[in-house]
């Protein structure tokens, strides 16, 4: 063999490690992509579902936090320790006021039957619980859109 000939062979052999190792590297450069864009995904995937988590964890203590609302202005009653005889003594004559009204049917006073727990004989008849109960719905249904609208900021 040659000079020349051992030239063109190493040449050669140059050129084909050359080409393997680009071969090598956009290998390696599709396989990145590929990883880095699985893993993307996947970090989306679980923000996506950490948001979920956090706003089912918001809808239940706002669901759980409205009896408490509600009730919270009605539950002094009966949370004081200290003054537990007196408040007793006060329901007591409460009941007893309200038991004496309610056999004369004048919860409301001023003389005139303006309100019976028998719906049946009270002046508007059963469209009062009716419309109690669609006023209530409104109310909640304002709640829980007021809670998404809230959310969405």
């Amino acid at each position: 063999m040659t000079d020349q000939e051992e030239v063109a062979e190493v040449s050669d052999t140059n050129d084909e490690l050359i080409n393997a190792i680009a071969d090598l590297r956009s290998t390696i450069d599709s396989k990145m992509d590929s990883a880095t864009s699985a893993v993307e995904s996947t970090l989306d995937r679980i923000d996506e579902a950490k948001s979920l988590i956090d706003r089912i964890k918001d809808n239940i203590a706002y669901i759980l936090g409205l009896p408490a609302t509600i009730g919270g202005a009605f539950g002094f009653l009966w949370d004081s320790g200290n003054d537990q005889a007196q408040l007793e003594y006060q329901v007591t004559q409460l009941e007893s006021a309200v038991a004496e009204l309610k056999s004369e049917n004048d919860l409301l006073g001023g003389g005139g039957k303006n309100f019976s727990l028998d719906l049946a004989g009270a002046p508007a008849g059963s469209l009062i619980p009716i419309l109690v109960g669609a006023g209530l719905i409104l109310i909640l249904a304002g709640l829980f859109i007021y809670q998404a609208k809230r959310k969405r900021r």
